[in-house]
């Protein structure tokens, strides 16, 4: 990315409020990023209308928080990686990418069984994370199997992947692409560029051509993230992290780098203000542009936009977005840490705990009477409820930070 190669001091290029040489060998632009990433998560999960839905609702672009997450592993991951490549050889990076693979593919069943005893009991309503509803068509589809499926054939849907709640369905997603990880490495070190490029466009333009909710392996996951598609978002990050050296040598030089950070932050721009002429009836009108019609708004966004579909402007879009965050992270760390990275690289460290464990307060909030009952919407929440909306997310992102300081169940769920 825009990191300079070797031991060199960073505030030559940087700055004084730049990211500091002395930072270490973990990037902790990418937990900020990560952190940053959840806090959209959350906004997108918890279905209801805040302040924070300017932000998070493909305000900042037409990107989303999942997006973010495959870039930056497919960066940490290449980055890691090409050390363990380099010294331990391809079988020790295969063991590590499929023991991590099974992990989450754990993780996902696990949760999962959990999810179903619990609402056997009774005790507790567990709607909001055993269906998807589908508000503006009033459809309502189970993500869990019905209590009347025998118990096996429950247990083959759960270990198959085919049944989970929306909300951590990417898991399986993830569990597919850190298992074919070794192979993209493999051709990354021989240098085999050619065939790793070839390969990955290959298998987005076959998804392409393939109707949306065309799942080819028959799991939940599918539906919301073609594996063939999202694939290409993870093994160019996967490319990035491993030339991370190789692409900062040829940043060096402050023509390009000043060339490829006005390029990327143009784009980001470009992208941002299309965003602002959202037809969305959920945002008030004082809150989009009239820069394009509606209609012809989305019809560039149903083909070049849609999220479990997603174009190549799309892809542009993420790359962008991701290029310029970490470019502003990087030349304003301080500010942004001092502001920010207390609760942001907490939550980016631990993201996959704090994935799991924010299930439990959609949870508790669904039992409040009323939530998660309409279309989330500016009218019916101003003046008055988009407060308390405002005050239940920001209560769940501290909720959630503070488990992660006080390591709660650390010893059981993964991270």
């Amino acid at each position: 990315m825009l990191e300079q190669a070797g031991s060199a001091d960073m505030t030559s290029l940087y700055g004084r409020q730049g990211y500091p040489s002395y930072a270490g060998y973990r990037d902790l632009r990418f937990d900020f990023m990560r952190g940053f990433a959840m806090l959209s998560v959350v906004a997108a999960h918890l279905e209801f209308f805040s302040w924070f839905n300017f932000l998070f609702w493909e305000r900042l672009g037409i990107i989303s928080a999942a997006e973010m997450f495959v870039v930056t592993a497919g960066l940490v991951l290449g980055l890691v990686n090409r050390k363990v490549v380099e010294r331990e050889g391809m079988a020790r990076v295969t063991e590590r990418l499929w023991r991590r693979s099974f992990v989450l593919w754990r993780a996902l069943v696990v949760t999962v069984l959990l999810i179903i005893v619990v609402r056997s009991l009774g005790l507790i309503d567990m709607t909001a994370v055993t269906t998807f509803t589908d508000r503006f068509a009033g459809q309502v589809y189970p993500m869990i199997p019905a209590p009347e499926v025998p118990w096996y054939d429950q247990l083959a849907l759960v270990l198959t992947m085919r049944v989970s709640p929306h909300q951590i369905q990417i898991l399986g997603l993830y569990v597919f692409l850190l298992a074919g990880a070794p192979l993209a490495l493999w051709l990354l070190h021989r240098r085999l560029l050619g065939v790793f490029f070839g390969l990955t466009w290959a298998l987005y333009f076959a998804g392409w051509q393939m109707p949306p909710d065309t799942p080819l392996l028959g799991m939940q996951f599918e539906y919301a993230f073609p594996l063939m598609m999202y694939q290409v978002l993870f093994t160019h990050a996967l490319a990035v992290g491993f030339f991370r050296v190789e692409i900062a040598v040829w940043l060096a030089d402050p023509l390009r780098r000043r060339l490829a950070v006005g390029i990327t932050v143009a784009l980001a721009l470009g992208f941002f203000i299309f965003a602002q002429a959202t037809p969305n009836p959920s945002f008030p009108a004082w809150s989009r542009l009239n820069l394009i019609l509606g209609e012809r708004f989305q019809a560039i966004y149903d083909v070049w936009f849609v999220k479990k579909h997603p174009g190549l402007l799309r892809l542009l879009n993420v790359a962008a977005f991701f290029g310029a965050l970490y470019a502003l992270l990087t030349y304003f760390w301080q500010p942004l840490n001092k502001a920010l990275g207390w609760l942001l690289i907490p939550l980016g460290e631990a993201s996959l705990y704090v994935f799991l464990m924010h299930l439990i307060f959609i949870v508790l909030i669904d039992q409040i009477p009323g939530y998660f009952d309409v279309i989330p919407d500016w009218n019916g929440v101003w003046p008055t409820r988009i407060w308390i909306n405002t005050a239940l997310y920001l209560g769940t992102m501290l909720g959630l930070w503070a488990l992660v300081k006080n390591k709660v169940l650390f010893s059981v769920v993964p991270r």
